[in-house]
């Protein structure tokens, strides 16, 4: 298992777990609400890592440009 948590200003933290095989949540949180959350559960189509991680950021950062 793999599990980093990024802490940021504004009460806002970003969490990426990644369980057995291809089993993933990728979370932008501030306080205790979801902003932006890619998992399996969630529906996301997983293509590769590197779309994985495209369109995770492209949406971090429209969800923090919002405020």
């Amino acid at each position: 298992m793999f599990e980093e948590r990024l802490l940021l200003p504004d009460d806002v933290v970003l969490e990426a777990r990644i369980f057995d095989g291809m089993n993933f949540v990728l979370s932008l949180r501030k306080g205790k609400t979801i902003l932006v959350e890619y998992s399996n559960a969630s529906g996301y189509e997983f293509k590769s890592v590197e779309k994985l991680r495209y369109d995770f950021e492209r949406d971090v950062e429209d969800a923090l440009r919002k405020g």
